[in-house]
């Protein structure tokens, strides 16, 4: 066993007990192991009460680590602490960026329906005082989620309801058509499993053929109700193992506060048996200088010595074996915590693969719009450093909806992962690529010099051209416009994007199928 380090209180009872009458010792060890026991059974009571509040978790658990465990070895315990409260940290910021998000689409969707003509005052007037009453805390913001799809499900009705005579006849069916697509890409980068996540999949087929405005409006407050419920599903998710995590370490904690009374009692009997079998060899001892005396007997010292020796073997014996009853709970616990360990690694993995596929594109395989703000980031700084020709070129294919509206939606998903790849087989291992939205892609091509970056970008056009795509036995052949330009001067990443689609747009407009420098 590992010694421990005295603490304070035990140093003051040693103290005691050198100028105490062993009464008075045994009184303050009494004292000490009630006072420690009491701050043990407090923390784990603390802890427990805690359970589920996600705030609070790293500082209960930090105060759990300093006091619990000041007064004996817990190596095999604070890597593991140290692994929880980092997921639980990652976890709390996951989940409050994803909130903020929340909130913000709440009055983005708020203002969006409070442009719509047509609808009642009284409507109107729900809508204004939902959006200015504050939430504080997730119930009241889920309660005013709530109250928001209900007054979309009332603007919906009687947009529905209304005779086509009260419609609004100068619709702009064009923007429209523009919100359907941009939902529907959207929904291309979602990556939410199970029923939601094919109920998403069943709204992006029906937005890819012609619907009426109040349909997109319609399928878009489902969307919303989707990604609501697939969010909370995961945060309930993440709340139970928290709460699970922390009634092991309650469960733990009591079971080491036990075990740690259990090895006081211990090593008072083991001074208490080595204090008799002191006595014992004094006696023995005595007895021996007194054999040459007329009155000694030192058979029947040394006969009852014996006796004395034989019970302190039997008690010593009692004792092995409640130091084995510790050392078998306290491998127990070492178990427990490895369990638990492993359970938090897991979790960390999981974290670590939603982490992953928040920067892929689900349908295309290559990264998306977050990841290529990130990587863009990072070779701005780079360039701005060595100042080595940066490129970007944005990838658009041409008259791609067409494919969409000829075959239908699977066959355009299947045509746009098979070109992701082969855009992917024409980079550097350097390079990057990001499906931008749509049919749309961004490839960044760092440290590339003017016959690199020209030879690259002719041969994805050529590639492309020439792919053996076939639908319904009908041979397509998909061209693309592309529009580069170079970092320059003092460039940031913000007009260089605009001078690339600024150039795509030229090499559409010039008739497709060609690339434009900008």
């Amino acid at each position: 066993m590992t010694k421990s380090t005295p603490s304070p209180l035990s140093a003051q009872t040693a103290q005691a007990g050198n100028n105490a009458s062993p009464s008075a010792y045994r009184e303050l060890a009494l004292r000490s192991r009630r006072e420690i026991h009491s701050l043990k059974r407090l923390v784990s009571r603390f802890i427990a009460t805690c359970s589920g509040k996600n705030n609070l978790v790293d500082q209960k658990l930090a105060e759990f680590r300093d006091v619990l465990y000041s007064t004996q070895d817990v190596s095999a315990l604070l890597p593991r602490l140290a692994v929880i409260e980092r997921m639980v940290g990652h976890q709390n910021m996951t989940q409050a960026k994803a909130q903020s998000h929340l909130d913000e689409q709440f009055h983005t969707s708020g203002e969006t329906l409070q442009r719509v003509t047509g609808l009642p005052v009284q409507l109107k007037r729900d809508l204004r005082d939902l959006l200015a009453q504050p939430a504080n805390g997730d119930t009241e913001r889920t309660q005013h989620l709530i109250r928001l799809l209900q007054l979309y499900e009332r603007a919906v009705t009687l947009q529905v309801a209304r005779p086509r005579t009260q419609q609004i006849p100068d619709i702009d069916n064009d923007q429209i058509r523009r919100v359907a697509d941009e939902l529907q890409n959207l929904i291309t980068e979602l990556d939410i499993d199970g029923q939601a996540g094919d109920k998403l999949l069943e709204i992006r087929r029906e937005l890819l053929t012609d619907i009426s405005p109040a349909t997109v409006v319609s399928l878009t407050l489902a969307a919303l109700k989707l990604i609501l419920e697939a969010t909370q599903s995961e945060r309930r998710a993440s709340q139970q193992f928290l709460s699970q995590v922390n009634d092991d370490l309650v469960s733990i904690s009591q079971q080491n506060t036990r075990a740690h009374d259990h090895a006081s009692q211990l090593r008072l009997a083991h001074q208490s048996v080595d204090q008799r079998l002191d006595r014992t060899i004094t006696d023995i001892e005595h007895e021996l200088k007194r054999k040459g005396a007329a009155k000694a007997n030192p058979e029947a010292a040394l006969t009852q010595a014996l006796a004395e020796l034989q019970v302190i073997a039997q008690e010593n014996k009692a004792l092995k074996n409640r130091e084995q009853a510790l050392e078998e709970q306290l491998a127990h616990n070492q178990n427990q915590l490895s369990a638990l360990a492993e359970q938090t690694l897991e979790q960390h993995r999981r974290i670590g693969d939603q982490e992953r596929k928040r920067l892929l594109d689900p349908l295309t395989r290559v990264y998306n719009r977050a990841a290529l703000n990130d990587r863009l980031e990072h070779e701005y700084r780079l360039w701005k450093k060595y100042q080595r020709e940066f490129c970007l070129a944005v990838v658009d294919l041409d008259h791609f909806k067409q494919v969409n509206q000829q075959f239908g939606y699977e066959v355009g998903d299947k045509a746009l992962k098979i070109i992701a790849r082969t855009i992917y087989q024409c980079l550097r291992d350097t390079d990057f690529i990001a499906r931008f939205g749509g049919e749309e892609f961004v490839i960044l091509l760092p440290d590339a010099d003017d016959e690199t970056r020209t030879d690259i970008l002719a041969n994805i056009s050529h590639t492309i051209r020439k792919l053996p795509l076939k639908f319904k036995n009908e041979r397509v052949s998909i061209s693309v416009s592309i529009g580069a330009t170079l970092f320059q001067g003092e460039d940031t990443p913000t007009p260089v994007l605009e001078r690339a689609d600024q150039a795509l747009y030229q090499a559409k407009n010039s008739g497709r199928n060609q690339i434009i420098w900008c």
